[in-house]
């Protein structure tokens, strides 16, 4: 299995702790990981190199500093907004892995593998670019900005089976500098807006188990379906329940992160867990412990009142801005 992260060396402590868990689900399978990076450390590369090769494994490392930079000269602007340039990186996947390799799973750095993702990874995507789990939170007025019509599914690009060879023979690199050139590099959620857009009824839709939001974990089914009528046709309420109890892959999307002091994430042991398998050390984050105690309080009252969680979002959307 070809396993793909994209992080700079700030998230590599993030990074490691998510590999460990793959790793340890691995069930005798044979796995080659390829770190897309922007200015990682050797030392942390190294450290990461004798991890893996001692679990039998392969690790390979890709600086695309130079590829970044050739893409920001054939942009007016580069509006990244509060996420690192680094969730740039998926978008250069066809074009960095050899071209021997012909599928491949990618992973955001902040999830975390609690079980087997063979049945994932072995998914046939047949005419389908890629394969990705819903995003039935998605701001009603983001989709307006796309112009993604209102029962148009939404997806998160946190966790993408990738067609890799139909992505290259489609050209899909070049198609997505296009779109990005056309909105003028300024997209409040960057590369995954690009890839809804341009790969629009080319994506396969994943079970919400392969990518289940830790925020979910105070969402009721009903509300997000009321919230995004279309999500009801790609998952089941059943389907739905299981994944929130039983998440193959935990997505830690959202403020309240796992290793961030005074969190109260629902699945903060599972990461807790994997961090101490961790090759690299991992200092939680401090000063934000009143900030955090606040937002746990809006994911409780999230199940009561769905209504005051969909407006703080709105306000939030508001407030990322699309200028630079």
């Amino acid at each position: 299995m070809h396993i793909v992260y994209g992080v700079n060396e700030a998230f590599m402590p993030i990074l490691a702790v998510s590999l460990s868990s793959l790793l340890l689900h691995a069930e005798g399978e044979a796995l080659h990981f390829h770190i897309l990076s922007l200015g990682i450390e050797e030392e942390s590369k190294e450290k990461l190199r004798q991890y893996v090769e001692t679990e039998g494994q392969k690790i390979s490392f890709y600086d695309l500093e130079e590829k970044l930079s050739e893409w920001k000269e054939k942009l007016p602007a580069l509006f990244t907004g509060k996420f690192s340039k680094a969730t740039l990186l998926r978008l250069f996947i066809p074009s960095t892995l050899p071209e021997t390799i012909t599928k491949a799973l990618y992973l955001d750095a902040d999830t975390v593998v609690l079980q087997s993702i063979l049945s994932l990874y072995h998914l046939r995507l047949g005419d389908k670019l890629l394969g990705m789990a819903p995003e039935p939170s998605i701001y009603k007025k983001h989709k307006e900005f796309l112009s993604l019509a209102e029962e148009s599914p939404y997806y998160n690009a946190g966790v993408m089976l990738m067609n890799l060879s139909l992505l290259r023979e489609e050209g899909m690199e070049e198609k997505c500098l296009r779109y990005y050139q056309m909105k003028e590099g300024q997209l409040p959620f960057n590369d995954q807006d690009i890839l809804n857009m341009v790969c629009k009824g080319r994506i396969r839709s994943l079970p919400q188990r392969f990518n289940f939001f830790s925020n979910y974990a105070y969402a009721r089914y009903s509300a997000l379906c009321r919230f995004s009528p279309w999500y009801q046709e790609l998952e089941s309420k059943k389907s739905y329940s299981q994944a929130k109890a039983h998440p193959v892959i935990v997505h830690f999307a959202g403020d309240e992160r796992p290793w961030r002091e005074g969190n109260h994430n629902y699945y903060r042991r599972a990461f807790d867990y994997y961090a101490e398998e961790s090759p690299l050390p991992l200092e939680k984050e401090k000063g934000k412990q009143g900030y955090l105690f606040c937002y746990h309080v809006l994911n409780l009252l999230t199940f009561v009142f769905p209504k005051l969680r969909e407006k703080v979002g709105e306000f939030y959307y508001r407030s990322m801005g699309k200028e630079n």
